[in-house]
């Protein structure tokens, strides 16, 4: 585990993309809302969808999603948009452990299609069951805003953005973070990361429909942690950062009334 003073390096001497780039994608009222510690909170900052369970402290959950921009941005300047889902995955990892988090298990597989097919929503929902079951509340957090994603006017703020960055011509990259805080071990973050191969063009990720010798579909299913002190170490350091990449690249899940 690198040292405060190391991750603060990794964090000033790396090289973002510009802001520029991502600036078409900027969604109305993009960019950190205001945290509540007494309640479940969910973001959708560019493929990646991070919940807050109840009691992650306001200021935690400002610095987790900095560093969930941070590592998706890194990941990117290393992959670009049209790499390897995988290899993404692999470097979003890496990025986070220069941050300070410990990754505490990783397991990456393929999902097995049975049959002619099926629905990539119904897919992705059973491994997140799957895999946050064991956690009071957590699986059922990320499958509201994940149901969300898949049932609202797709014209919604974060919808949108979810759309465009998680979808690249026939590839298709996203993930699903559930972040909670203990006060004897610090902060813990369940990631549940999808990749998706066509043959042909990817519109809207989740309406996708899965056949066998047409598309294949890994999950790279992976907990981090990190000590409270480690991460509010790089706090300051980590928003000057990633500040100018806020407004385009992040904006609160609001579900509201869905569709029906």
């Amino acid at each position: 585990m690198p040292t405060i003073h190391e991750a603060r390096e990794a964090i000033a001497a790396a090289h973002l993309p510009p802001a520029q780039a991502f600036a078409a994608d900027a969604p109305a009222g993009g960019g950190l809302p205001e945290f509540d510690p007494a309640r479940e909170q969910s973001l959708v900052i560019g493929a990646d969808v991070v919940s807050f369970g109840t009691g992650v402290e306001a200021q935690f959950r400002q610095a987790i999603s900095d560093s969930a921009l941070f590592a998706q941005l890194m990941a990117l300047q290393e992959v670009g948009q049209d790499g390897d889902p995988m290899l993404f995955f692999d470097a979003y990892f890496r990025w986070m452990m220069r941050l300070g988090w410990l990754v505490q298990q990783r397991d990456t597989a393929e999902l097995d299609v049975k049959g002619d097919g099926l629905d990539l929503h119904q897919a992705i929902t059973g491994v997140i069951t799957a895999f946050l079951a064991p956690i009071a509340g957590a699986a059922q957090a990320v499958l509201a805003v994940l149901d969300g994603l898949y049932q609202m006017n797709g014209k919604a703020p974060f919808i949108a953005l979810f759309n465009k960055r998680s979808t690249r011509q026939k590839i298709g990259r996203f993930q699903f973070t559930y972040v909670r805080q203990t006060a004897e071990e610090g902060l813990f973050a369940e990631m549940a990361a999808f990749g998706l191969a066509a043959d042909e063009a990817i519109t809207q990720i989740l309406f996708f429909k899965i056949h066998k010798n047409r598309a294949s579909v890994r999950r790279s299913l992976g907990r981090l942690s990190i000590p409270a002190d480690a991460l509010d170490g790089i706090r300051v350091q980590l928003a000057a950062k990633v500040q100018a990449h806020r407004l385009a690249m992040i904006a609160e899940a609001d579900l509201g009334p869905m569709d029906a």
